[in-house]
């Protein structure tokens, strides 16, 4: 599942290198391009890796997120709301990149002024609570069973599969817009394995 996130999100960044090169937008192509070999580079040293610390995943995501504000320029605004004392928990590598993805995706893409992502963690009752909240529209009728609703379903079956039932995952409308998606996992600090 890891690979193919990767794959996605360089075959995702290289259809926009693309249309930059065709706009004639070269410096923001090239850039793109840059930013690009760095995450590909950070994919390679993490590639054994089933657990990070959520700040190693911020690192990742920001990689990421650094290609996606080239695409959507001053369109996306991001903000990262995540405490200190939370950045050594362990989570499971690559799973908040595909969660942003749906919510550029699905959210901020679909709105021509472009949208808000914000990402958030807290603790409670020994849990780490994730949650990636996107100001797009609110979720149709059918999510579940179009592409989103599949590949955020593929997306919680590997940390289901380390944490059992002490994993939830929703998805929820947020009034008077946007989505939100929340992740509820086990809180384990760094140095101590599952």
């Amino acid at each position: 599942r890891a690979m193919k996130v990767v794959i996605e999100v360089a075959a995702n960044a290289l259809n926009a290198i693309s249309s930059l090169v065709r706009e004639r937008r070269n410096h923001e192509a090239a850039t793109m391009i840059g930013r690009l070999g760095d995450l590909l580079r950070r994919v390679l040293d993490d590639s054994s890796t089933q657990q990070v610390t959520l700040a190693e995943e911020l690192e990742f995501l920001e990689k990421y997120l650094d290609i996606q504000k080239v695409r959507f320029s001053d369109r996306l605004r991001v903000t990262v709301d995540v405490p200190q004392e939370l950045r050594d928990a362990r989570i499971p590598s690559l799973l908040l990149q595909p969660v942003v993805e749906n919510a550029l995706k699905h959210g901020t893409s679909k709105r021509v002024q472009g949208g808000v992502i914000a990402i958030a963690a807290s603790r409670s009752n020994g849990h780490l609570n994730l949650s990636v909240y996107n100001d797009g529209p609110n979720l149709s009728a059918d999510w579940q069973n179009s592409s989103a609703g599949i590949g955020l379903r593929n997306l919680v079956g590997r940390p289901q599969t380390l944490y059992a039932h002490d994993f939830e995952f929703t998805l929820r409308d947020e009034l008077p817009a946007g989505v939100r998606a929340s992740i509820s996992l086990p809180y384990q600090p760094s140095g101590q394995e599952r």
